[in-house]
């Protein structure tokens, strides 16, 4: 089971190339159609979560697919029938994360984190009950930008000279990543967001 970024990569660098192609489909496919299917999207997040959630509970023992697979199905059927408060749960969650991660950057730890952590989920989810339709195209537009990075580095990976270049940049600046995950976000966010203007349509 695959429980943080570092591991997640470790898998992409050993997956083979072609494990890319449906992680590229479906992250383009998230970022100019998210909006039609935010449901499905937000109970899979959650489904997701629980799978994590699972394994860590589970303390990486012999067990860890079964708690994973329980974490999964309860946290994906609590999110159901309640979606469009689960989505500003989620807004709230993916806000809370940038944040936190960001001012973790400036060195607050401790007690002073978590209390930033807990403003920013009370004012995040907030935030994006109140304005559900922008929560709804940012989180499928973030999404699909995981999912097609996702894609493209697993093909990167197998490109030593490229992936030691980007490397290089990644590490030397703490922006690198964070820029290029934004720029996918911001344009699927933008296009979305002009469909459904030019449908008319309300989510």
């Amino acid at each position: 089971m695959i429980t943080s970024i570092d591991e997640w990569l470790l898998f992409l660098k050993q997956a083979h190339s072609a494990a890319g192609f449906p992680m590229v489909v479906g992250g383009v496919t998230l970022m100019f159609f998210g909006w039609r299917m935010w449901k499905l999207c937000v109970v899979l997040s959650f489904a997701l979560l629980g799978a994590v959630i699972g394994a860590h509970v589970s303390d990486f023992g012999a067990d860890q697919w079964m708690y994973a697979t329980c974490g999964a199905v309860v946290l994906g059927l609590v999110s159901y029938w309640p979606v469009n408060v689960a989505v500003s749960v989620l807004g709230g969650m993916i806000g809370t994360g940038i944040v936190t991660a960001s001012v973790a950057q400036l060195g607050l730890s401790g007690g002073t984190l978590l209390a930033v952590a807990g403003v920013g989920m009370i004012a995040f989810t907030a935030y994006a009950y109140l304005n559900r339709q922008y929560v709804v195209i940012i989180v499928t537009a973030f999404l699909g930008a995981v999912l097609l990075l996702s894609g493209l580095a697993s093909w990167i990976m197998n490109l030593p000279g490229l992936y030691g270049t980007l490397r290089s940049m990644a590490t030397g600046s703490v922006l690198v990543l964070p820029f290029i995950l934004l720029v996918p976000t911001v344009m699927s966010s933008f296009y979305q967001s002009a469909e459904i203007r030019r449908l008319n349509v309300t989510i």
